[in-house]
């Protein structure tokens, strides 16, 4: 009785005062930042060591994103099915530090090929797909259900904190240690989220076995109709996969605009990318605190609305180079900063209306529908770019970024306080 009183108070604690999240946070944010050096070094690796043609690196950026649609809803219904996370969470860590370190070995071996790049994506990326929804089915066990929403915005300051030193850091690696080199520091950052995951100490609860009767069908329309037949959950899925369709049709163009267009230097470039991680780290700080004021699903709202214009700032920029760097960097502040505190809230919210046992499916799901339309995006941009040219093209991306308000305004959202409270049940509990 002593023990489950000690481990319900700690759950009920602030997360910063809960042992076990203060230890997945720390490998979270080393991960996190390990993974934004190699967002830099692994394209360097590719187009500076290597080489590689227009058409190899569009692969390879592509490599990152496919398996979210490739597995992303299998994944989901496999995590579920385990009686354990954990074990899956050390795995992928593991999986994706020994990809990671084949890059610097076949440099240093003189074997290193652009076709290898990809593969380490592919590797990657399927382990960050499994990873996912098993951190996301297993966050609710180390945190109490009031807190969810302030241990998501924490984990999302990591994000945004890593998106602002990342760069920097990895540019500095690059240069003094060589690409294939600074890879290793991500590798490591996998070792110690690892490290880290294996250390908790609260015994891991174990979910019921499920009926082996069961579809793998059946399951994913669970997921599915947990996602598409919530008006809220729906209008979070659709309102991000939205904005991710022409945020990367502009993320396609905007290096190319920035250095050919307005001649903007590399460092004005990496710099301007800093500035949007300066304001998403901001927005994961403050989207406790704001939806704490207005409500969860009037946040997540208004964030749709400061985000679907942010998109503007690039193609309305002009004049004295001051000039244009202010307009770009306030549009990054602006926009990072609602992007964050829509995703931080978002996932605080699904967190807490949907049942343990659909988390993972939830989450798979969900990517599926946000993150598959990522290299769709890519491709667009690069063909309106071609055929209309860089600037109308961005255009286009931010007039039909407008259209991802309409998903929030249009639900429950905007009307509700508190938009879900009742976790969605699997339909053997209902039954």
């Amino acid at each position: 009785m002593t023990t489950m009183s000690t481990e319900q108070t700690e759950r009920e604690a602030a997360p910063t005062r809960v042992g076990d999240f203060r230890r997945l946070w720390l490998g979270y944010s080393v991960s996190a930042l390990g993974s934004e050096i190699t967002v830099l070094a692994l394209p360097i690796t590719a187009a500076v060591l290597l080489g590689a043609s227009a058409l190899q690196m569009g692969v390879l950026t592509a490599a990152a994103t496919v398996p979210n649609l490739a597995i992303g809803l299998l994944a989901g219904v496999w995590v579920d099915r385990l009686p354990r996370r954990r074990p899956l969470l050390v795995a992928t860590d593991l999986a994706s530090a020994a990809a990671l370190l084949s890059i610097p070995l076949a440099w240093w071996l003189g074997r290193l090929t652009v076709t290898q790049l990809v593969v380490v994506e592919l590797a990657v990326g399927c382990a960050r797909v499994l990873f996912r929804p098993a951190y996301q089915s297993h966050l609710p066990q180390v945190v109490d259900r009031d807190h969810l929403t302030r241990a998501s915005g924490q984990l999302r300051s990591s994000d945004s904190a890593a998106m602002l030193v990342g760069p920097g850091l990895g540019g500095l690696l690059v240069q003094a240690v060589s690409a294939p080199v600074a890879i290793v520091l991500d590798a490591a950052s996998f070792l110690v989220s690892a490290t880290c995951i294996r250390s908790l100490r609260r015994p891991e609860r174990t979910t019921p076995a499920r009926s082996e009767s069961r579809s793998l069908r059946g399951e994913l329309g669970e997921g599915l109709a947990a996602v598409l037949r919530n008006p809220a959950l729906r209008a979070i899925a659709g309102s991000a996969a939205n904005l991710n369709l022409f945020g990367m049709l502009t993320m396609a163009l905007f290096v190319a605009y920035a250095t050919r267009t307005l001649g903007m230097s590399a460092g004005m470039v990496g710099a301007i990318v800093m500035t949007g991680g300066a304001g998403a780290l901001t927005g994961a700080l403050a989207a406790p605190r704001i939806a704490a004021r207005i409500g969860e699903g009037r946040a997540i709202a208004a964030a749709t609305v400061v985000f679907s214009f942010a998109l503007f700032a690039l193609p309305l920029a002009s004049g004295p180079r001051w000039l244009e760097l202010v307009v770009i960097g306030a549009g990054e502040v602006v926009g990072g900063f609602a992007v964050m505190v829509f995703d931080v809230t978002a996932a605080g919210l699904t967190l807490k209306a949907v049942a343990p046992e659909l988390l993972g499916r939830v989450s798979s799901c969900s990517a599926f529908i946000t993150q598959g339309v990522k290299p769709l995006g890519a491709l667009a941009g690069g063909v309106l770019g071609t055929a209309l040219g860089l600037h109308a093209a961005l255009w286009i991306a931010a007039a039909g970024a407008t259209t991802t308000m309409l998903w929030t305004f249009l639900s429950p959202l905007r009307h509700r306080d508190q938009a879900v409270q009742t976790p969605t049940a699997t339909n053997e509990q209902a039954a």
